[in-house]
């Protein structure tokens, strides 16, 4: 509940501000000092009133006709309509105020506990313990264990089984799965795929925690984005990335717990390198790119192809996907490389050639680029 000013547009269903008091001055009137913090009743009058600040700064709540708080900051007299239930609380300091009314008060107790002191975040993550992106194989299993903290697995690639408290949970690609403080928890593979995810760890303030618990998750385009932002973070370690980390956990924590509670249903779980876009022509861009992969991909290839200028085939695939077509093409040519190595057909210089790397060198230095290891060492890790 964040704190509005008071005008005409927003204000109009509640009252309105004033310029002057002159059509109050026959009202019955009240003046108001008030150093309270908390209040748990409204106001509210069958007649117009009026509010006029003497001193000191205050806020103004009232309760919209469905039941939700809303709070302004009253640094102006305003008029209140008969009927709106309200209340005025000083913020973080003495308040002098006048009321005008000419019909009684009526006073109705809240639920809502009122407070002058600022917002207080309903989901907070207070510390951050680990950030860890892992590739396993296909034969990946962990034995299980409990911590005092919270633990958000993400299934990047293939498939995990979770046995959590004796129940048994199977996340595939682009899902989730929250594990509580002190609730055991055994992960490993599938066993038909190898296996990429994200595990964090975390202490913090959640508003019914648990909602998150005990439940496969799936992740929407929101939070896909996020998790990316989450796993590129970490791999570059740029200054105050824990930081943003930890920004970016609250909003996944937020955006998890809204898809929950709204009852929304994810159908469709975009890859990495899968994006929806709203333009036929990135789409057909992204189609050909997909299909021509193992050949040479070039700007003025893909415009001709679709019939557009170079430049604002650029332009626009910036645009709608975030990345130019040079890095996407890269992106996508390294991972039908990881794909290739997976299926263990063909050696690193023969995916090498297929590929159109000039060399198995470069693929090498393009790969370890990208994973952090050597395409020998990722076949490896497969076996």
């Amino acid at each position: 509940m964040l704190l509005k000013e008071i005008n005409r547009a927003i204000f109009k269903q509640y009252g309105a501000p004033l310029k002057n008091l002159d059509a109050y001055r026959d009202f019955s009137s009240a003046l108001y000092e008030d150093d309270a913090r908390v209040r748990s009743s409204l106001w509210h009058f069958e007649e117009e009133a009026a509010l006029e600040p003497v001193s000191g700064v205050g806020l103004l709540f009232v309760r919209t006709e469905d039941g939700i708080i809303q709070k302004f900051l009253l640094d102006q007299a305003v008029s209140i309509r008969p009927g709106v239930q309200f209340a005025v609380l000083p913020y973080e300091c003495r308040l002098t105020y006048r009321l005008y009314y000419r019909s009684p008060k009526i006073i109705t107790s809240t639920s809502n506990v009122l407070t002058g002191q600022g917002f207080v975040p309903n989901i907070h993550v207070n510390t951050l313990y680990t950030v860890l992106y892992q590739e396993k194989d296909k034969q990946f299993q962990f034995n299980g264990e409990k911590h005092p903290f919270w633990e958000l697995t993400y299934v990047n690639k293939g498939s995990m089984v979770c046995e959590v408290d004796g129940a048994s949970y199977q996340l595939h690609q682009g899902q989730m799965m929250f594990f509580a403080p002190y609730q055991f928890h055994v992960q490993k593979s599938s066993g038909k795929t190898p296996l990429s995810f994200l595990t964090l760890t975390f202490d913090g303030e959640m508003d019914k925690p648990e909602t998150l618990t005990n439940r496969i998750l799936f992740c929407d385009e929101n939070s896909l984005n996020l998790v990316r932002s989450i796993i590129r973070e970490e791999k570059e370690g740029q200054l105050y990335g824990d930081d943003m980390i930890t920004c970016q956990l609250t909003q996944l924590i937020i955006t998890a717990m809204r898809n929950i509670l709204s009852n929304a249903v994810v159908v469709k779980i975009p890859t990495r390198l899968k994006v929806t876009v709203d333009n036929k022509y990135v789409g057909e861009c992204i189609d050909l790119i997909q299909s021509n992969i193992t050949s040479t991909i070039t700007l003025p290839w893909l415009a001709k192809q679709l019939n557009l200028s170079p430049s604002y085939l650029s332009s626009l695939f910036k645009q709608k996907v975030g990345r130019s077509i040079s890095e996407y093409v890269r992106l996508v040519r390294l991972e039908k490389v990881k794909e290739m190595i997976g299926e263990g057909k063909y050696t690193i210089a023969q995916i090498s050639y297929i590929m159109g790397y000039c060399s198995p060198t470069y693929l090498s230095t393009e790969f370890r680029r990208e994973y952090d290891m050597s395409p020998k060492e990722y076949a490896k890790m497969l076996e």
